[in-house]
């Protein structure tokens, strides 16, 4: 697990000394342009950035990773303006400094969590995309006739061929996306227009 620390050297170090008594791998970086600049993202991880009150666009430049790597804010001021905008940015926790050792490892853990269970979806993701890639043109018409309610015998009118050839399409695409069952394949579909779609809209 990857911990990135975007803060001036002092505030590092402090914030590398609570953590040391953890695994988390951290990398340090003194601003948000060097980070940007020089991070190999490799999530799951999670980044913890001080949050200076003189600059507004810090977390803002941080939105494009905010979804991998959630971000933990750091402010050594008691202000809720400062806070709030925080969140509104992206943040996904705010700790007020001095922090508190529990405080910063339960945050810690909590965006490493997030972080692994948006990682996992990723991969499940790429998987199901992969094998509906790897359905013939036939087998893709095959399904989503059926996804439409019809019948093998009206699938095979619709596409001009056998109904027995429609059975082995279906088939052979039921095999390839990892259904077993019409619901599975129901499901499964589903899922691939979803994230086909959130590609789209990416």
């Amino acid at each position: 697990m990857i911990v990135y620390l975007i803060a001036g050297q002092g505030e590092r170090d402090a914030i590398a000394t609570l953590l040391s008594g953890h695994t988390y791998e951290i990398r340090p970086y003194p601003d948000v342009a060097a980070f940007l600049a020089e991070a190999d993202l490799e999530p799951p991880g999670c980044v913890l950035i001080d949050v200076q009150p003189s600059d507004p666009t810090a977390m803002r430049e941080l939105r494009a990773i905010r979804r991998s790597l959630p971000i933990i804010a750091l402010s050594s001021r008691a202000n809720v303006a400062l806070a709030v905008r925080a969140m509104k940015e992206g943040a996904a926790d705010f700790l007020q400094k001095p922090i508190e050792p529990e405080k910063l490892d339960a945050a810690v853990r909590a965006a490493l969590d997030e972080s692994r269970a948006w990682f996992e979806r990723g991969r499940k993701k790429r998987e199901l995309l992969a094998r509906f890639e790897s359905l013939s043109t036939r087998e893709r018409d095959v399904v989503d006739a059926v996804m439409h309610g019809c019948a093998n015998r009206e699938v095979a009118s619709q596409l001009g061929i056998k109904p027995r050839t429609v059975e082995i399409h279906r088939s052979n695409a039921m095999s390839k996306l990892g259904a077993r069952t019409l619901p599975d394949l129901v499901r499964i579909w589903l899922d691939v227009g979803s994230s086909l779609a959130q590609l789209n809209a990416e």
